[in-house]
């Protein structure tokens, strides 16, 4: 895994990248293994149900069961800061996404920010992003990250977060074999998405699959901002930002209930004591 951006644990002095070994073949109790089908083999066995918009979660559950992490998210990226979620390992991996893209900070967004991996242990999460690191800990079982950003094809277009229950599990991942992993998924999400026409034209199909639309209540508020309180799409989306924050809530939740009424544009206005 090349330009990793190297973060050094506050409470021990130590490099915490200390240990990833170089690219290339991985060696399994002696033998030669071939990552690309262990991946094959794992990915097989998630049922897709004729869904083609579930590939990236498909993806993503794959990514878990191949790698010691214990949840998987990947997420896309578009204008305005929007970060799109599009697959996870399981609920708690996207209920991580969803606080991280709430608090504005965190390791994915400075993975994709300087194109490069960022590795994180706790006590550098708590350091370096408190917000995000508050309802991390309150609300999700991790404790550490790795942001990992598309390496090939798809590079400058996403991330893949891997997360660990301790920061321990992370020093110990086997890069070689995580860079090899995140590949294939890159090159399986690439090559299999199936294209599918909207009103918007022409896109993978998991655009339009639940993660990605667990943030179309998002897009709804912000427009619905933007006309109430003429303000820009990037005020809108900081107006929502501080009401989540305010009430220890989720971005997308407070999204949510803007968006069926339960909360009125209004009430975000600066100086509204809603």
């Amino acid at each position: 895994m090349s330009a990793i951006l190297f973060l050094v644990d506050s409470r021990t002095g130590r490099n915490v990248a200390s240990k990833i070994p170089a690219c290339g073949s991985v060696e399994r109790n002696g033998a030669r293994m071939s990552i690309k089908e262990d991946f094959a083999a794992a990915y097989e066995s998630v049922a897709d149900h004729g869904r083609p918009e579930l590939l990236p979660a498909r993806l993503a559950i794959a990514c878990s069961l191949v790698l010691p992490v214990a949840g998987v998210g990947i997420s896309m990226f578009g204008a305005h800061g929007m970060r799109i979620p599009v697959g996870a390992s399981d609920d708690a991996a996207a209920i991580a996404e969803r606080l991280q893209f709430t608090a504005a900070e965190g390791p994915c967004l400075d993975a994709h920010e300087l194109a490069r991996p960022v590795l994180a242990t706790e006590s550098l999460i708590a350091q370096r992003w408190p917000d995000f690191y508050a309802g991390l800990a309150e609300r999700t079982p991790f404790r550490a990250v790795a942001a990992i950003p598309w390496p090939n094809t798809l590079k400058g277009a996403g991330t893949v977060d891997l997360m660990f229950h301790h920061s321990r599990d992370l020093v110990d991942l086997d890069f070689a074999v995580a860079d090899e992993v995140i590949a294939q998924v890159e090159h399986t999400l690439d090559s299999e998405s199936v294209i599918e026409f909207s009103p918007l034209g022409p896109g993978p199909a998991w655009l339009s699959g639940p993660a990605a639309n667990s943030r179309n209540a998002v897009f709804i508020a912000m427009g619905m901002l933007n006309v109430t309180l003429e303000v820009t799409t990037p005020d809108a989306l900081a107006l929502l930002r501080g009401h989540a924050y305010a009430s220890n809530r989720t971005l997308d939740d407070v999204a949510h209930d803007m968006a069926n009424r339960r909360i009125a544009a209004k009430d975000l206005r600066v100086g509204s004591n809603q």
